[in-house]
């Protein structure tokens, strides 16, 4: 449900609210920046979803 709900901030409709220049954050226009944002957050739960995943493997063990 994370992951669905991440990629259905960089398409349609998340696309919609951030698709706008103004304003500038960290020198970028607010919609690059948008995406940039929700790499980084997919990035993050990716590395807790890996983290958990080695922690059930290790106590499997």
């Amino acid at each position: 449900m994370y992951f669905a709900i991440c990629a259905l901030a960089l398409v349609w409709p998340g696309a919609l609210l951030a698709n706008r220049i103004e304003p500038l954050v960290m020198g970028l226009p607010f919609f690059i920046f948008w995406y940039v944002a929700w790499v980084f957050v997919l990035f993050v739960g990716l590395v807790i979803a890996y983290r958990r995943e080695s922690m059930e493997e290790a106590d499997d063990d």
